[in-house]
């Protein structure tokens, strides 16, 4: 397929129609192709007031293109944040002519000018008319006249061919047809004068001139250029024109500073500088205030000028002051740097704009602006010749700008910011990480570490003392600024200089409600209006006040605030924001969140029992933001990719009293942080909101406390947690709670040994259960009845009351709940000799763990198959699981402590091993972290597993002490050694340990 783009946008295949604004789309891909297309620059061109479905309709456009162009969608690709046609085997006459205009300029250089001309003929020849002939609007027309100058450029260089090979008729036609168009090209007038001279024609030449004069005088008040006058000049003295003539050379560059940590980009940027015609091009650099955008271009101009002949010019834009440098006023400069008179002041802009460009058509300059505003400001000032290049900066992504290559300047890594601030002191890092500390505190910011680095030169303070200062949010920007270097200052051009007012108070309120990072939504609810939240979004984006982060693990593009200008945010939060409407956005920003965790919670399959209070109070909803999908239909991938801001805003409502609305938001986050093993997390967060006002989300909380107590084995707390559950119950006068309550009470009279009483608790919750028909909470009593009688050797009757439960359990469908009882119960039924059956519910009980990516009931699962292979004396089979186990965890297992099951494996397996040695400390472990809690039936066997370790050992003294606490403590369980169901290897060696 061939694109035509040079005259009325074409596809030359086969006739396919296309509408208006697919035309459109179509010709800013293919003007941009094998680049992406910003999604934003594509709505701003098609529409001059982008409805709220624009998005979606551009997805429409490109979707129909796709169809009629290539249904494979390899032509037009999406990309991150737009589109990119991806020509590979087709082609565009637009880069078929730049192409031709290369190897013509190749070969003009070399001085093989007829092969230059036949190239230049050939990309001349692919013009149809104006570009983009059928296309109106801004966007077209200046694309139409940046393209012009590349034709003008390239039949100019064709007539100097034409000149060099005396066909002056073909220079007098060529330059005709330009000057048409720009009647004031002072390049195609010299060629003009040349060749009517060389072909006899003096005197039409001198009266050519003539004219040009007078015009040039009348319409902007100067004389011709130097190269004119000295061809004039050798037309009255009536000799041939000197081939070339010497020009003014500006160079106008300040002097370069020393830079770290930019030899990356400096070395990609300068190859794309130096390479050869036809179109360095223009580079961007764009990046936050501070983030060392003007000292790169400095540098990378002063790398890259002597490659550009005819000169360097600089000007500094002033876009982030109040009072911007007009365009004219730079023309004028650069004008006056290049040897030609400026215009007066009253002439018009075009035609001062006119002058500008014929004074550098001709010409290879380098032109770096610096600290530009917008579009408007720039792009007049670049040179308009291929041959040329500029170096911009700005704050601004300059979205409108075409055929430009933006670079993000980043922040610098850790190890050239602890390089930058030990410069020029002989003193190192008096303690390890202190430099580190800096560098993060200052946000890797080369504005801000270099105040650091003056103000520890300076030796009025050391680096401890700028942590200290640094670490006191309040005051971090005022330690960030020394002489007239201040960082608050840099942040606050961007804030005050050009900001909307919805920019501003969405950037404040950002910083009030303090999540790190959040999704694009998020500005809608801020600012209660989805439209005014992205455009405000946009615009923070733009100035780089605002980063984006990327796509998250639900597909949401996220941003966040670099640490300093979260600082400044908060500042002028503080000074500018009502206290009421701040408290008010953040709990508008809590409720969001909320509404969007639970619809994430009902769909994610955890299996915790819902909070239910008196006549059905639970957990609040919240409010999710509208057209937001992502959480009901990736519950998982969301809860990953907001669990830190939830952590964020549960933090900073805790701050402020907000316990409620912190509650409802981690209860509904509490399966997830189940499932994914984040006990630390998740018991940080409900001790946060343990103190909230509304008793039936009280009783949530605690519910989940005690869970977490148990999971981290710290079970001396669990009975204080369960009866505080209780009485909140009963202030609620809620039985199912009451009872829910009585079987976790159990539970944790089941670990401290209290088997009577658990037994009771227990019962007590099964009857009063029955009482009002619930036989879910029922089947949960007698499971965890069931679980008790099986760890104390009656594990048939064990079995029957955790079946009970498990067909409960499984009327709710798959659920961590159900991979938990099924563990459970294989355990059970191994203890009663069905091994069989015992493999079946871990196979079931580990394939529903694997659908919720639980990594701890799957080494729940694992560990259990051990346990059941070294009952059966298979020892390497159990060394071979638990060692799978440890290694897959996963993070959160691996950095946390062994559990209880894995210490007593690998003791019973070193044990088997004759390794006893080994296995004392880990029994020894296990010991201390029971007896610390007072978990009576674990001591036991942490107590035969002792004795067993002295009587291998041959320590029968020893042995039998170990072996008389533990007949002491079992009389006062209640039970009998047979109770414990010890592996063979450690019920022999205790046999020993008694003779």
């Amino acid at each position: 397929m061939y694109f035509r783009v040079l005259g009325p946008v074409e596809v030359v295949a086969e006739p396919i129609a296309l509408g208006g604004r697919e035309r459109l789309v179509l010709s800013m891909l293919l003007i941009n192709a094998d680049r992406v297309t910003p999604s934003d620059r594509l709505i701003d061109t098609v529409w001059s007031r982008p409805p709220q479905s624009a998005r979606q309709q551009l997805h429409n456009l490109i979707a129909r293109l796709r169809r009629k162009l290539d249904a494979t969608g390899a032509l037009i690709v999406t990309r991150p944040l737009g589109y990119q046609l991806a020509l590979t085997d087709h082609g565009l006459d637009l880069h078929a002519f730049r192409l031709s205009v290369l190897r013509g300029r190749e070969h003009l250089q070399d001085e093989r000018y007829d092969d230059a001309r036949t190239e230049l003929d050939t990309a001349l020849s692919l013009w149809r008319g104006d570009a983009l002939a059928d296309l109106s609007g801004d966007w077209a027309a200046a694309t139409r006249e940046s393209l012009h100058r590349e034709r003008v450029a390239a039949g100019e260089a064709l007539a100097q061919a034409q000149l060099a090979t005396h066909d002056h008729a073909g220079v007098l036609e060529t330059v005709q047809v330009l000057l048409t168009a720009d009647p004031l090209h002072e390049g195609l007038h010299d060629l003009r004068l040349r060749a009517l001279a060389r072909s006899g024609r003096r005197t039409e030449a001198l009266g050519a001139y003539q004219e040009l004069r007078r015009r040039l005088v009348a319409e902007f008040g100067v004389e011709p250029g130097q190269d004119l006058q000295e061809t004039h000049s050798s037309l009255l003295r009536d000799v041939d024109p000197p081939s070339a003539s010497p020009r003014h050379v500006p160079r106008q560059l300040p002097r370069p500073i020393s830079l770290a940590g930019r030899d990356e980009i400096l070395v990609q940027l300068t190859d794309v500088l130096r390479t050869p015609e036809p179109r360095p091009g223009t580079v961007l650099l764009v990046g936050a205030g501070g983030i060392g955008k003007t000292s790169l271009a400095v540098v990378l101009a002063d790398r890259v000028q002597d490659g550009y002949p005819d000169g360097t010019l600089y000007a500094e834009l002033d876009g982030t002051s109040h009072e911007p440098r007009d365009p004219d006023e730079i023309i004028d400069r650069f004008l006056r740097a290049l040897g030609t008179t400026a215009p007066p002041a009253h002439v018009r802009r075009a035609e001062r704009l006119a002058l500008y460009r014929s004074a550098i058509a001709n010409r290879r300059v380098l032109v770096v602006l610096d600290d530009a505003l917008d579009e408007r400001q720039v792009r007049d000032l670049l040179p308009p010749s291929p041959r040329s290049a500029a170096i911009v900066t700005s704050r601004h992504r300059l979205a409108g700008l075409d055929d430009v290559l933006r670079r993000n300047v980043p922040t610098l890594s850790t190890e050239v910011a602890v390089d930058l601030l030990q410069a020029g002191r002989d003193v190192t890092d008096p303690a390890p990480g202190l430099a580190q500390s800096a560098v993060q505190l200052c946000g890797h910011l080369p504005l801000a570490l270099m105040v650091v680095a003056a103000r520890l030169a300076s030796g009025v303070v050391d680096l401890s003392e700028v942590v200290d200062h640094l670490s006191e949010e309040r005051i971090r920007l005022d330690e960030l600024a020394i002489g007239d270097v201040d960082v608050r200052a840099s942040i606050a051009l961007s804030y005050d200089g050009h900001l909307s007012g919805p920019a501003q108070r969405l950037l404040r309120r950002v910083a009030a409600v303090s999540v790190t990072t959040w999704p694009a939504w998020f500005a809608g609810v801020v600012l209660e209006d989805d439209v005014l939240g992205w455009r405000a979004l946009d615009e923070l984006v733009d100035v780089h006040l605002v980063e984006p982060c990327g796509r998250d693990a639900a597909g949401q593009l996220r941003f966040t605030l670099h640490p300093l200008v979260a600082a400044f945010a908060a500042e002028r939060a503080a000074r500018e924001e009502d206290a009421s409407a701040v408290a008010s956005c953040r709990r508008a920003a809590a409720m969001a969140w909320l509404g969007l965790a639970s619809q994430a919670d009902d769909g994610f399959g955890h299996g915790l029992r819902p909070v239910v209070g008196p006549d059905g109070a639970t957990i609040p909803a919240g409010l999710p933001p509208r057209r937001v999908s992502v959480a009901a239909e990736q519950p998982a991938a969301w809860f990953d990719a907001e669990i830190d801001s939830i952590r964020d805003l549960v933090h900073a409502l805790s701050r402020t009293g907000e316990l409620d609305l912190a509650a409802a938001l981690v209860l509904r986050s509490d399966g997830y942080l189940v499932v994914r093993g984040e006990t630390q997390v998740r018991a940080g967060l409900l001790r946060r909101a343990v103190d909230c006002s509304d008793l039936v989300l009280r009783w949530g909380v605690l519910r989940s406390l005690f869970h977490t107590a148990a999971e981290a084995g710290r079970f001396s707390e669990l009975a204080e947690l369960a009866e505080s559950q209780l009485a909140v119950a009963h202030k609620l006068d809620a039985g199912a709670m009451e009872q829910n309550a009585l079987v976790q009470l159990g539970c944790a009279l089941r670990e401290i040994g209290r088997f009577e009483e658990a037994t009771a608790r227990f019962e007590e919750a099964a009857s009063g259960a029955m009482a009002r028909d619930d036989t879910m909470m029922v089947a949960l009593a007698h499971g965890h009845l069931g679980t008790l009688l099986a760890r104390t050797g009656h594990p048939v009757r064990g079995a029957e009351l955790i079946a009970e439960n498990l067909r409960a359990e499984r009327v709710r469908g798959p659920s961590r709940r159900l991979s938990i009882w099924l563990t459970t119960y294989a355990d059970c039924l191994a203890l009663t000799g069905d091994l069989a059956a015992a493999e079946q519910a871990l196979d079931e009980a580990e394939q529903v763990a694997k659908s919720l990516e639980d990594r701890n009931v799957l080494l729940d699962v694992a560990q259990t198959r051990a346990v059941i292979a070294l009952r059966a004396d298979d020892i390497d089979r159990a060394e071979h699981l638990l060692n799978d186990s440890s290694a897959s965890g996963g993070p959160s297992t691996l950095d946390s402590e062994p559990t209880d099951t894995e210490l007593r494996l690998r003791a019973d397996i070193l044990l088997a091993r004759g390794r006893a040695v080994e296995a004392a400390p880990l029994v020894e472990q296990a010991l201390l972290r029971h007896r610390r809690e007072g978990v009576r039936l674990e001591l036991a066997h942490d107590l035969t597993r002792l004795a067993a370790v002295h009587a291998a050992l041959g320590e029968q003294d020893r042995a039998r002490q170990q072996r008389s606490e533990l007949v002491v403590l079992l009389r006062d369980l209640g039970i009998g050694v047979d109770g414990l169901q010890l592996p063979s290897i450690v019920a022999h060696l205790l046999e020993i340990s008694s003779e």
